[in-house]
């Protein structure tokens, strides 16, 4: 697999991994083993090599679920499953102490994060993102990123979705012109 970074302007940009986390994971794929991993782990090699960034966020609704909102749908179904108490990353993923992980409360990254200060803070302007699933993680932030000035590159090998049809047609669209998909 060969992931092209063309025209990234490296040193205003971070690469954000959504979701790769032991509950997502658990849930789609049980203990069977990703090919979605491996890929993942080569992205994240390759991008190490910049020196830029790797950001983690990972969706968390509370040891408690002190951050669930009974008024979400999808979070309210959530809850009785006991999933999302943590946000630890899947067993195997490719971090290093360095990395920054953020605990997010919805779907979007961005939501109730400091993420997108963060990013501004570095000077970041270019966010190369991956993650799991493409209609609920990735729509949410691609579209809030796009909105909020972003050039998002989206690595779609990366990014997976149990409805096949939806996540392909998010990419024949390309996002709807929000994302340059890689």
């Amino acid at each position: 697999m060969s992931f092209d970074f063309n025209g990234v302007a490296f040193d205003r940009s971070a690469l954000i991994v959504m979701h790769y986390q032991t509950d997502v994971f658990t849930i789609l794929f049980g203990e069977q083993p990703s090919p979605l991993l491996d890929r993942c782990n080569n992205l994240i090699r390759r991008w190490r090599v910049t020196g830029r960034p790797v950001l983690f966020p990972n969706f968390f609704l509370g040891e408690n679920y002190e951050h669930a909102s009974q008024s979400n749908r999808l979070i309210a179904s959530i809850v009785p499953t006991g999933y999302f108490r943590n946000s630890l990353p899947v067993k195997g993923l490719a971090v290093e102490p360095h990395d920054v992980f953020y605990a997010c409360p919805r779907a979007s990254v961005f939501h109730g994060t400091t993420l997108d200060a963060d990013l501004r803070s570095r000077g970041i302007g270019t966010l190369v993102m991956a993650g799991i699933s493409t209609t609920g993680v990735v729509l949410s932030s691609v579209t809030w990123a796009s909105d909020a000035g972003y050039d998002v590159r989206l690595v779609r090998d990366c990014c997976y979705d149990p409805d096949q049809a939806a996540h392909d047609a998010l990419f024949h669209t390309g996002f709807g012109g929000r994302v340059q998909v890689v």
